[in-house]
């Protein structure tokens, strides 16, 4: 696991059963770092079969006042640290014999359009394309690509983002979901699949995981 909060990082690493696991604290804006960060860990357990980068960076705001600087911030960490990680992987500590599987967080907002969102979907966007062209470079190594676009899903920082606003606006986001707000492990359960064997035939795809929101 690799992220820059240290206390998140090792609680995540407690729920997690005894096993081949490790985390590295770093700040995902610093490249350079990713390699020192992840060799360690490949010399004592072996080769990286799967990735899932779900680091991701909010920014909300009328575009009149988003700068070129919001956008770079957060096509910085939600794709570009992404793609740099598994650029790195892929030439460095994949496993050539089985190849593997990557998965990417993108985004309802990169497919249906929010206001004071543009920063932010165009980033997620950018998640989905990417790699629909990397899956097909990636498919030589036997190395899997895959995205998924959640919508609102109950995560600390969106209980938290909805205590500013009105239980009427909250009950009419959650009417907008046939199936209610998703929870973190809808989530990771997606993951699971697109990174076991289940999904060996299925690259380049992007999958919808909304509760219905979609479909209204």
């Amino acid at each position: 696991m690799l992220g820059r909060d240290e206390s998140t990082l090792n609680e995540t690493l407690e729920m997690l059963q005894p096993a081949h696991h490790a985390l590295a604290v770093i700040d995902l804006n610093n490249f350079s770092s990713y390699t020192d960060a992840i060799a360690p860990f490949v010399e004592n357990n072996g080769k990286i079969y799967g990735i899932v980068h779900s680091a991701g960076l909010e920014f909300s705001g009328p575009y009149n006042l988003t700068k070129p600087q919001n956008f770079q911030n957060i096509f910085n960490i939600n794709a570009v640290a992404g793609f740099e990680l598994a650029r790195i992987v892929a030439s460095k500590f994949a496993d050539t014999e089985t190849g593997g599987s990557y998965v990417f967080i993108s985004s309802i907002r990169a497919l249906f359009g929010v206001e004071f969102a543009t920063a932010y979907s165009a980033s997620k966007g950018a998640v989905i394309a990417a790699s629909r062209s990397l899956s097909l470079e990636l498919a030589k190594k036997h190395i899997r690509v895959n995205t998924i676009s959640p919508s609102l899903v109950l995560t600390p920082l969106l209980e938290k983002y909805f205590e500013s606003l009105h239980e009427d606006t909250i009950r009419k986001m959650k009417e907008q979901h046939p199936l209610g707000f998703g929870m973190p492990e809808d989530v990771a359960n997606a993951c699971i699949y697109l990174l076991s064997d289940a999904s060996r035939w299925m690259t380049g795809n992007n999958i919808i995981l909304d509760g219905g929101y979609s479909v209204r």
